[in-house]
């Protein structure tokens, strides 16, 4: 499919508009000095971020060091598990690549891989989606939520939910596809529901090529499930409808996907607009590179290993009012 360009809400800046910031350069205390970037300053970044132990990005994405959150049906109290409290146990722990869980049954069992970049995408994506257009407000939304939820079968397999989620780049269809396994019923099945939560029907080709063939000492399948930005949009939209519109706070609670703060947004905006990396295996003459996938998830788990879980992405305020300018 041809590239085409990003809407002007999704813009940032070539690496040329970048070598025009007053650079500086470091190779240590990189997450400190990014989130303290002001005006016209930028940074080089002059050490690899990815262990040489990986032959690319994408393979440190695939299989580099994870959190895993925990697969427990009942609390000590007897609770049902909330991923949010799951995630702020488990996240200040020391992962670089994503976060991960696993189905407790049905016919698909593939590992979940979330990662931090997505979040914020999605983020964008949503805020985007409230303030496309000057004439838009209060609940106005470019995605659009259909929710199927009338069966029997919902309390125990989660409810069916019918989107569309705008695109980032400019002519360029809306995505239409089904949330799988929404968990929408206040019951003991509520996480173990959202834990098979998925897409179906979604066209995007990074998921369609973001299989994993196992390393030979993996432990884990190969079998593995990536989610991205618009369907972690899209599910945030429908915990939003369901809250405000019928009180029903279950599909909130059971959010999978870290929400990042508008402090986390503030820094990844300052990695994506004002960073450059040195990379002496490119051609480029300057060996100058924007970063890559992987260069931003490692930054945004290193602001996560500096101010912990809840300043990072733990929200507590409404996606719709970031600031994303």
């Amino acid at each position: 499919m041809k590239n085409y360009p990003k809407k002007k809400f999704f813009s940032e800046p070539t690496k040329a508009e970048i070598k025009k910031l007053n650079l500086t350069s470091a190779d240590s205390n990189l997450v400190e000095i990014i989130e303290n970037l002001e005006g016209n300053q930028g940074l080089i970044i002059e050490t690899r971020l990815v262990p040489e132990s990986y032959q690319n990005p994408r393979k440190f994405l695939k299989h580099g060091p994870e959190v895993k959150i925990p697969r427990i049906h009942r609390l000590e109290d007897g609770s049902v598990p909330v991923p949010v409290k799951l995630r702020e146990e488990t996240f200040n722990k020391k992962a670089i690549a994503k976060y991960s869980t696993k189905p407790f049954f049905g016919p698909d069992l593939k590992t979940r891989n979330f990662f931090l970049d997505q979040s914020l995408e999605g983020a964008r994506i949503l805020s985007y989606s409230h303030h496309a257009f000057p004439h838009q407000s209060g609940d106005d939304c470019l995605i659009e939520v259909h929710p199927y939820d009338i069966a029997e079968t919902i309390a125990i397999e989660g409810a069916t939910v019918p989107v569309v989620v705008p695109s980032r780049r400019k002519n360029v269809p809306k995505y239409e596809f089904n949330l799988i396994s929404v968990p929408v019923i206040n019951n003991e099945n509520k996480f173990a529901i959202v834990n098979s939560l998925s897409t179906e029907g979604y066209g995007e080709k990074a998921k369609q090529y973001s299989f994993a063939y196992k390393y030979l000492e993996d432990k884990e399948s190969s079998h593995q499930y990536n989610w991205y930005a618009h369907g972690i949009a899209a599910y945030w939209k429908v915990a939003e409808i369901y809250w405000e519109r019928h009180k029903n706070i279950i599909p909130l609670e059971m959010n999978p996907f870290a929400i990042p703060t508008q402090f986390t947004v503030d820094f990844y905006k300052n990695l994506i607009n004002k960073v450059l990396m040195r990379d002496e295996s490119i051609i480029a003459r300057d060996r100058l590179r924007k970063p890559n996938k992987a260069d931003i998830n490692i930054m945004l788990w290193g602001l996560v290993n500096k101010h912990g879980h809840d300043k990072t992405f733990f929200a507590t305020e409404k996606l719709r009012n970031y600031n994303w300018s």
